[in-house]
């Protein structure tokens, strides 16, 4: 008897719900160079180990009105944002892809994005414990085309065709702007980013996630020259070919259909 689709999406919306607090965690202790696993959660201000029902997502924030139960310290707004917008992301993926084994893999392709957007943004780094393992997961998720299709996004040639051009595009485009203008442009974990997308997605995904990463961060780029913030603010990439990895994930045959009309257009 299959699961009725709302139950099937509440049921997902709390697994993002329990998910988003995870990766609270992970986006708290990786660019720190902790573990992920232990201790148990604690307040970074005074240690105090969380009980239960102080690490209920989303609930127990409300409970303790944004602030340590113990030293009254004040909670970021960004755990609970995280996780509604991680139970909010799984239920749209799963609502465009349906109960398919290829929902699993978007699945995860879409929490570790949300988790390196994050982390990004906070510290501007991409840590390789996530963009490394990434990149072997979807090589190795897309090498089950060759007994199990359903569970591929994307042929292993695709994968592999997809990890050598996201790095290699990125470092090209490094390396010239680094010899023409004598500066960095970007870090090498956005090179492991882009190549960790392609081998989810394969490499035709690749150039539309680099396009929308460079459109929409120009927009960003713009908007922050306009309130004077200053040419030289440095401003991550990551979180902008996290985003084109993910609409190429979820719409990749709209977004093509709608770059070939704007190329016609043009």
């Amino acid at each position: 008897m299959p699961i009725p689709v709302p139950l099937f999406l509440t049921m997902l919306g709390i697994l993002g719900m329990l998910l988003g607090s995870f990766l609270n965690v992970v986006v708290y202790r990786l660019p720190r160079g902790e573990s992920i696993v232990h201790p148990p959660s604690r307040c970074p201000q005074c240690g105090h180990r969380l009980r239960p029902w102080e690490n209920i997502p989303v609930l127990s924030w409300l409970i303790l009105r944004g602030r340590c139960h113990a030293c009254g310290v004040r909670i970021s707004f960004r755990y609970p944002a995280l996780e509604l917008l991680t139970a909010a992301l799984t239920v749209l993926v799963a609502w465009e892809l349906g109960w398919e084994l290829r929902l699993i893999p978007a699945l995860l392709l879409t929490w570790a994005l949300l988790a390196l957007t994050v982390i990004d943004l906070e510290t501007q780094l991409l840590p390789d414990r996530i963009t490394k393992p990434g990149i072997l997961v979807g090589l190795l998720l897309n090498g089950t085309a060759l007994v199990h299709p359903g569970l591929a996004l994307v042929s292993p040639q695709e994968a592999v065709a997809g990890v050598v051009l996201g790095y290699g595009s990125l470092w090209l485009l490094a390396a010239g702007y680094h010899r023409w203008s004598g500066r960095h442009g970007m870090g090498g974990g956005d090179l492991k980013l882009l190549a960790m997308i392609g081998a989810w997605l394969g490499w035709q995904a690749v150039f539309l996630t680099l396009f929308i990463a460079a459109l929409s961060g120009g927009v960003v780029a713009m908007a922050y020259v306009l309130a004077g913030k200053g040419r030289d603010y440095a401003m991550p990439f990551g979180p902008y070919l996290a985003l084109g990895g993910w609409l190429m994930l979820l719409w990749p045959q709209q977004i093509i259909a709608g770059y070939l009309h704007w190329l016609g257009a043009g």
